[in-house]
């Protein structure tokens, strides 16, 4: 069989497949590898041009500037189809308005899902703004960046973002005290070293809808969080302390505590434990509940056993996360792995003394689960 044969039966091959499934197959791969598709054959050539997923990296090109004209070659050749899921990411120092030009035809094209990590901004007016105010079509949103920058679309405005179900943020500017109320049907949010310009006053996460909560770090100790979240099933708050937690969480099933007490001194310690035993009382209703080696460590510093009773009755799962090789004391003290381990019996006695039949575990610094025995305690 000749060259050209085979290469005309393969191209009448190709030119047979249903046109849908092969677009839900060009949305998983980078737009530089969809547009590339359009050499196989004739039919072909504009294919790429209706997917409903656009992914745009910059790890696919040497130069930036071939990265910026490909995208908006891209964005200038698609054609007017809804846009489902679009996903920039870009390294590098990013000039502001380009963010603007993706975001401006993400939405004018109806997207659903959007995705942008970016480096640097050059603009010269003072805190960068993420291009964002409001959405209808919008159902997830993820933000990250390497510096802080603003949010405008944080504060209390009914129905700004009507369908969102899901909220990403790295490294943005939080300013307003109730800045998620505008998001009637969030149900996932996840904060990610953050910067919280409240004046110390009580961040306040209104989300009536909201099922899981993540908070990673921020560029300060919050002092003060207020939630009302009935239907929060997710709580994970890990940072360098623990802040004064005003909720109710009466459906709650998983709780997780990771505080690093590298902000602790010696005069806060006690401050920090009762706020510890405040978010505990916050998460009693939880079936599962995971603390840091740090936790635990202030858990043992301040004895609670025949002072104040566990508020934990339904525990199923207690795990205790030693990941780390060491926990620190002070600027210039630690505790490691194996005196850690001799704190646990008095921890475990404490909060599963409601729960005797829950599974108490330990997570070592390899990443392995393993049973509380009595090698341990």
């Amino acid at each position: 069989m000749g060259v050209k044969k085979l290469r005309t039966e393969t191209e009448t091959t190709l030119d047979s497949l249903p046109e849908i499934p092969l677009l839900e197959i060009l949305s998983y791969l980078d737009a530089k590898h969809a547009v590339e598709t359009s050499m196989i054959s004739r039919s072909w050539s504009f294919l790429w041009t209706l997917v409903p997923d656009l992914n745009f990296s910059s790890d696919s090109f040497k130069q930036l500037h071939v990265f910026d004209n490909f995208v908006i070659k891209v964005l200038s050749n698609r054609q007017p189809v809804q846009l489902r899921r679009l996903t920039f990411k870009r390294g590098g120092t990013c000039n502001a308005q380009m963010v603007k030009k993706v975001f401006d035809y993400a939405f004018l094209h109806g997207v659903k899902e959007l995705e942008a990590s970016i480096g640097y901004t050059i603009y010269n007016q003072g805190i960068w703004m993420w291009p964002i105010w409001s959405s209808d079509s919008l159902t997830s949103l993820k933000l990250v960046s390497k510096y802080a920058a603003g949010c405008p679309f944080l504060q209390p405005r009914s129905g700004s973002f009507k369908n969102l179900t899901s909220l990403h943020l790295v490294w943005v500017i939080i300013r307003d005290l109730d800045p998620f109320s505008g998001f009637p049907e969030l149900d996932k949010l996840r904060l990610v070293r953050c910067y919280l310009a409240t004046n110390g006053q009580a961040l306040n996460v209104h989300a009536l809808q909201l099922s899981e909560f993540t908070f990673v770090y921020c560029s300060q100790d919050v002092g003060h969080c207020e939630f009302t979240t009935p239907k929060l099933r997710y709580f994970k708050w890990k940072g360098s302390g623990l802040p004064q937690l005003k909720a109710h969480f009466p459906v709650l099933d998983t709780g997780v505590i990771n505080s690093n007490g590298r902000s602790s001194r010696k005069n806060q310690e006690k401050m920090e434990f009762d706020n510890l035993l405040m978010m505990f009382d916050t998460l009693q209703a939880a079936k599962s509940i995971t603390l840091s080696a740090h936790v635990v460590r202030l858990l043992a510093l301040f004895p609670v056993n025949g002072i104040r009773c566990s508020p934990f009755r339904d525990l199923r799962f207690l795990k205790l996360d030693f990941k780390v090789h060491h926990i620190y004391i002070e600027t210039d003290s630690k505790l490691f792995f194996s005196e850690t381990l001799q704190l646990v019996p008095g921890v475990k006695a404490y909060l599963l003394h409601k729960s005797p039949d829950a599974k108490c575990t330990i997570i070592n610094y390899l990443k392995e689960e393993s049973p509380c025995s009595k090698e341990y305690v």
